[in-house]
């Protein structure tokens, strides 16, 4: 069974307010100031269960920090200061008699506005759910189902009436019996804790840095050119290579995904996931350690720790704790 929550933030109002939900989740702000002035949670319904949201609100609220509770995850974010909340991040799972079989986590980083993060937070991880349960058992079938989630999220993304502009970022993590599959299209990464809290890396991040990147971008006709700050951009615009959306960019900035397993086995412990204002100012170790050390306050303090490091981009950040899984 499948079953939906979601979360949204805006602007409008001053207090909290909280509709029945049938799973704990907690939002904090650092101070009563700083709390987002308005947190709707509609009641669930029976399509599926999907816990999606934005870390804050734009403008006024842009300092607020919220973190996210649910089961067997936590979520922390914070608005950069030179624009709108551009992150975002959904939960999928799907249930038989009220245990998790199979879930999907996701971060995501949009760029050019926030119309097309919020249209792939709300699609990309309930295609992925879809498309894996329509799916034979093997491997590879459920990696190719992946795939072509991502390819169709962004057909519909694409294909969007009102011609949604800007793009966005995309990890996810799928959990599926006893695998986590790891599948991404630009620069969130997701690193993997195991055997007492070694880090590994299970994304590449998809730049114009990538040597092979950038021979994709030039055999298709395109061109990639190092900016005045020494970052390098597809037709000398986009710093990542590969995103939903994009449509102007689409011949070279491509959603094509990576898609990669790894078995669950006695010592895979959590995973974290985040957009790259984390990445830009703390390591994979580094994350991983802080989560080891205390996992109940260690989202809040890797976002601080990026902010305290200079980051001026969004950062969201999510935990998931794998021994859950672990049969």
């Amino acid at each position: 069974m499948l079953h939906a929550v979601r979360f949204l933030c805006s602007v409008s109002g001053s207090d909290v307010e909280q509709q029945p939900e049938s799973s704990k989740k907690k939002t904090t702000a650092s101070s009563a100031r700083r709390r987002p002035s308005r947190l709707v949670i509609p009641v669930a319904d029976d399509a599926g269960e999907v816990a999606a949201g934005w870390g804050a609100a734009a403008a006024a609220v842009k300092e607020v920090d919220v973190v996210v509770e649910g089961e067997g995850f936590c979520v922390a974010s914070r608005a950069g200061p030179r624009h709108e909340m551009e992150d975002a991040y959904a939960v999928v799972t799907h249930k038989i008699d009220g245990d998790s079989q199979l879930a999907c986590y996701g971060v995501f980083d949009g760029h050019g506005g926030r119309a097309a993060v919020d249209f792939v937070s709300q699609r990309l991880g309930q295609n992925v759910v879809s498309a894996v349960l329509a799916a034979a058992e093997e491997h590879d079938a459920v990696s190719e189902a992946i795939r072509a989630a991502y390819l169709a999220t962004d057909d519909e993304l694409l294909s969007q009436p009102q011609g949604l502009s800007g793009g966005a970022c995309a990890t996810t993590a799928l959990v599926k019996g006893g695998d986590l599959y790891t599948a991404h299209v630009g620069d969130c990464r997701a690193v993997l804790s195991r055997d007492g809290g070694t880090a590994t890396a299970l994304t590449a991040d998809h730049t114009c840095a990538a040597e092979g990147e950038r021979e994709r971008i030039e055999r298709g006709g395109g061109y990639v050119s190092r900016s005045g700050s020494g970052v390098w951009r597809v037709q000398g615009s986009l710093a990542v290579s590969r995103s939903f959306g994009d449509a102007g960019l689409k011949r070279w900035v491509v959603a094509e995904p990576v898609v990669s397993r790894v078995p669950l086995t006695a010592g895979c412990e959590f995973v974290v996931i985040a957009s790259d204002g984390l990445w830009d100012k703390v390591g994979n170790q580094e994350a991983v350690d802080a989560v080891s050390r205390n996992r109940a306050t260690a989202c809040r303090e890797l976002v601080e720790l990026a902010r305290r490091r200079g980051s001026r981009d969004d950062v969201t950040l999510m935990v998931v704790d794998l021994e859950r899984f672990l049969r």
